[in-house]
């Protein structure tokens, strides 16, 4: 997977997703909705069959922080999920 910043700007960013599909994006669009501080969170996709998928944030807040801070929420909901997991 490859990450290409669109656009970065204070309040903005937009982050193209190269070598995955919606999966990705659209889980840390789900942690980024639970933010106060996130006005908009969208995942688009311009052509469904050759289209890279982007992330785009609009914030009251840097953005970029709010993105890694759902990011390390994502890693602690899937260590917890595997806890629960049998290993047998």
């Amino acid at each position: 997977m490859k990450l290409t910043i669109i656009e970065d700007e204070p309040k903005s960013l937009v982050i193209e997703f190269d070598g995955v599909d919606r999966s990705i994006p659209d889980l840390i669009k789900g942690k980024l909705m639970e933010s106060k501080d996130v006005e908009f969170v969208s995942v688009v996709k311009e052509h469904f069959e050759v289209g890279k998928p982007r992330l785009v944030i609009k914030s009251t807040k840097s953005a970029k922080p709010l993105v890694l801070k759902a990011i390390e929420g994502l890693e602690d909901d899937l260590k917890e999920l595997q806890s629960q997991v049998p290993k047998k």
